[in-house]
């Protein structure tokens, strides 16, 4: 480890800072990975009139939002921060403290939450610069527009950063960003998981500096940040207009009449999909399918292929709609295509979803998705495929979605979407860990954690695949809706340090034969199988036109 301990100075522009603010800041002093030597506080900027009316109207609409759908936006609570400091020296911009503390032992670098330009000397005084938050594109330094833009513009995705501000460079460098998904009828949701996720950039990008030093973690940064894959960003020149809220109220109206339309005359079901495959990379194609529906009182998703003395068998989540959580179940796929009835194999009195199986020195294993236990559990095959025993928890006091296995270079690889915030979705940050054995309880954390951090491509799809000596990674495309499509994503560097991968192909059957979304897909021996969304029409070609025209 190059680096123990940073010491910081906080800037802000009063006493109070947001609740997302306050919880990063209380996670970063509880990790002793960083000391705070000092508050400065500067003076804020007052608005213009038009500013504040802008302001109080999109206040208000938040307020009604947070009514309607029961979502205040508690991310932005004022804090008083004041409980977290100390001894803390405080001072002001100009002061003789301030003079001080900056003719004092050199900091490693400057955290600044006060939305304004950076100090120049603060930069000079700063090993690492000035670090700070951006919300959105264009993007502003307050959280108070966040996902204005996007939401008012139909966009899927939230774009939200950190970057740092340092002597010598033009405009600031990014040194993260993700982007979380919108919501397609409150715009509080989206500002919640936003800002609530925000709250761990700077704690993770210190401890991946802190652990791999400078020159490691800005090699990351160049790979993280590669023109191809960063947003271009600018800044917004003015805070949103009467414009921008005339298309919100719109967007409210019409996304009502849409999820009434959908009430009225549609039902969706997640169904499977199966297809002989030949070009492994283009599995995930919705294309010459058959069609595996399910008797209309649950359904089907999340499978899994798994080849055993000549015979495969799918493995599968199975939630009936009375019982409100879902169990596991298997069949055997038979030589014609067809499949014999489904037996249960797995049920818990929580949650089980996306059965991962894998073998381990001769022996069936299979980790279910436990989330909503708050633990990563494998079970021992006892009989293969219908009886399964508990083996042990790999993790506890962790939400770990679609926990998936890989063995690479001697060591295993678990891959796992998490959050670590309620409020945030689980779909939209991928985790990795490594350990000497695939039964360890002693999981090391990749210090780039998350590895991906995007709505459109974190989320694990299905066992990692090789091809061509190549690895190919599963993942979930939730950009504006939970399972809207596929990718398949090549894995370029999988080590201790780094991990990087690029999406090769994605599948978006937004309405293609009568499907609006996917989420998973099992690799077989000549065979792909997928889940889809099964849209049943109650108005037929008169839905279906509808459909194009809107």
């Amino acid at each position: 480890m190059s680096v123990n301990t940073f010491r910081a100075a906080l800037v802000v522009d009063g006493e109070y800072i947001s609740a997302w603010q306050y919880w990063m800041l209380e996670r970063l002093l509880a990790s002793r990975s960083v000391v705070l030597v000092g508050v400065i506080f500067r003076k804020s900027v007052t608005g213009s009139c038009l500013r504040k009316v802008n302001t109080f109207v999109l206040n208000s609409l938040q307020y009604i939002d947070g009514k309607l759908f029961k979502c205040p936006v508690t991310a932005r609570v004022p804090s008083s921060l004041l409980p977290l400091l100390g001894d803390v020296d405080l001072c002001e911009v100009g002061s003789k403290r301030y003079q001080t503390l900056l003719a004092g032992e050199p900091l490693d670098l400057a955290i600044d939450l006060s939305g304004q330009e950076p100090l120049p000397e603060l930069m000079v005084a700063s090993k690492h610069g000035v670090w700070r938050y951006f919300y959105g594109n264009p993007a502003c330094l307050s959280d108070r527009y966040a996902n204005i833009h996007e939401y008012a513009d139909r966009r899927d995705e939230i774009i939200s950063g950190v970057e740092r501000c340092m002597v010598g460079q033009k405009i600031p460098e990014c040194i993260f960003y993700a982007t979380t998904s919108t919501d397609t009828v409150s715009i509080n949701r989206g500002v919640e998981r936003t800002l609530w996720k925000m709250a761990d950039f700077i704690p993770q990008r210190l401890h991946e500096l802190a652990q791999i030093g400078a020159a490691d973690f800005s090699r990351n940064v160049r790979e993280r940040i590669q023109p191809s894959s960063h947003p271009v960003r600018r800044y917004a020149s003015v805070s949103p207009g009467l414009f921008i809220t005339l298309r919100i109220l719109w967007r409210y109206s019409n996304n009502f009449l849409r999820r009434l339309y959908n009430a009225l005359f549609r039902n969706e079901q997640w169904i499977l999909l199966t297809k002989t495959t030949e070009n492994i990379t283009d599995a995930g194609m919705p294309e010459h399918f058959h069609k595996w529906i399910p008797p209309r009182d649950r359904f089907w998703a999340d499978p899994f292929v798994v080849e055993h003395s000549g015979e495969q068998y799918i493995f599968f989540e199975e939630m009936l709609y009375a019982r409100g959580i879902g169990h596991l179940a298997c069949v055997r796929l038979n030589a014609d295509g067809s499949h014999s009835e489904p037996v249960t194999i797995l049920e818990r009195p929580y949650h089980l979803s996306y059965p991962f199986v894998f073998q381990h020195q001769g022996q069936y294993y299979l980790i279910p998705e436990t989330a909503e236990n708050h633990t990563v559990e494998v079970y021992r095959c006892e009989e293969f495929p219908h009886r399964w025993v508990f083996e042990k928890n790999l993790m506890e006091g962790v939400e770990a979605y679609d926990a998936t296995l890989l063995e690479h270079d001697g060591r295993w690889w678990m891959f796992a979407s998490m959050r670590q915030h309620q409020n945030c979705s689980p779909s939209e940050a991928l985790y990795l860990f490594h350990a000497d054995n695939p039964l360890s309880t002693e999981w090391q954390a990749h210090p780039q954690n998350p590895v991906v951090a995007s709505a459109a491509r974190a989320r694990p799809a299905g066992r990692i695949f090789r091809d061509a000596g190549n690895l190919y990674r599963p993942s979930q495309n939730c950009a504006g809706v939970y399972g809207r499509g596929l990718n398949v994503n090549l894995i370029r560097q999988l080590d201790l340090q780094t991990y990087r991968e690029d999406v090769v192909s994605s599948y978006l059957p937004d309405g293609e034969h009568d499907m609006n979304g996917m989420h998973t897909l099992g690799i077989g021996v000549g065979i792909s199988v997928t889940d889809a969304v099964h849209v049943h029409r109650r108005l037929g070609m008169f839905d279906r036109w509808m459909a194009r025209l809107t």
